[in-house]
């Protein structure tokens, strides 16, 4: 919705001005309130936005879906498998790996975070991100948060695609990627504070990477490519505010990843149409 007229908050400077101003009294920035769209931006992650959650439920829901739309395929052998959604599924909704990248499908690199092999993956995946979320969110923002997620997840997955190229789904490179942002984030802030984080940080990903090399299908490749993502992204982020870009960018990636399912289920349907 378009706001044009009344008050808002720079997204540079905090400060209250007019939706209309041209450049911010304050900070000069040009046009902070975006020609009446920057308010209705901001809302999108704003105050009352529970953005974990709303990754939680994407990530169950899509490995709802993935059960349901090949229903007499799904496995349950052993603890691991249990409740695991067919292949035909997991690639007809957007698991990446080496094939999919070379064929061209790049938005599987979006897709492949929502989806789980088991009951057992998306119960792990889900609690790290409740555990890792609220702490990114109040180091980072909810905007930078989501962004940092999502990207940690496509480098995790590019790196694995090309140096690998193992059929890949899960959120854990982009958990990897949040664990490699508070690392970074820890390091940058300093002191008595900051070291605490970066080595707590440290140790559950020296933990997780142990138990990914014990365990088996684990895709270790995407865990190192996430970390360092994160770390890079957590490294360059200034975190003094939200400014209209970096709502832009999380908006963006937010617009992207439902079209990367839609142009997956696309592609997708020959597959689940094909015999067992």
């Amino acid at each position: 919705m378009i706001q044009r007229t009344g008050s808002m908050i720079c997204p540079n400077c905090r400060k209250l001005i007019n939706v209309d101003d041209e450049r911010c009294p304050y900070c000069n920035t040009y046009r902070p309130g975006l020609w009446g769209i920057g308010p209705a931006l901001r809302n999108v992650f704003g105050v009352h936005a529970d953005v974990v959650s709303m990754l939680v439920i994407a990530c169950v829901g899509l490995y709802a879906i993935s059960l349901v739309v090949d229903l007499q395929n799904v496995r349950s052998q052993g603890m691991m498998r249990f409740l695991s959604p067919s292949s035909k599924a997991l690639y007809a909704l957007g698991m990446t790996g080496g094939a999919a990248w070379y064929s061209g499908f790049w938005w599987t690199l979006l897709t492949a975070t929502y989806l789980h092999g088991g009951l057992l993956h998306i119960a792990f995946n889900v609690m790290w991100i409740r555990s890792l979320g609220p702490e990114c969110i109040e180091n980072f923002g909810k905007a930078r948060f989501f962004s940092i997620f999502t990207l940690s997840g496509v480098g995790g997955f590019l790196f694995s695609n090309v140096v690998g190229g193992a059929p890949t789904i899960g959120a854990s490179a982009a958990i990897f990627g949040l664990l490699g942002a508070l690392v970074a984030w820890g390091r940058r802030r300093g002191g008595v504070a900051g070291q605490a984080i970066s080595s707590q940080m440290w140790m559950y990903a020296g933990v997780l990477f142990v138990i990914g090399f014990v365990m088996p299908g684990v895709n270790n490749l995407a865990h190192f490519g996430g970390f360092v993502s994160g770390f890079l992204l957590g490294w360059f982020q200034d975190t003094r505010n939200e400014g209209r870009w970096v709502q832009i960018l999380a908006i963006a990636l937010l617009v992207m990843t439902p079209l990367a399912f839609a142009i997956s289920i696309y592609h997708g349907l020959s597959i689940l149409a094909l015999p067992n």
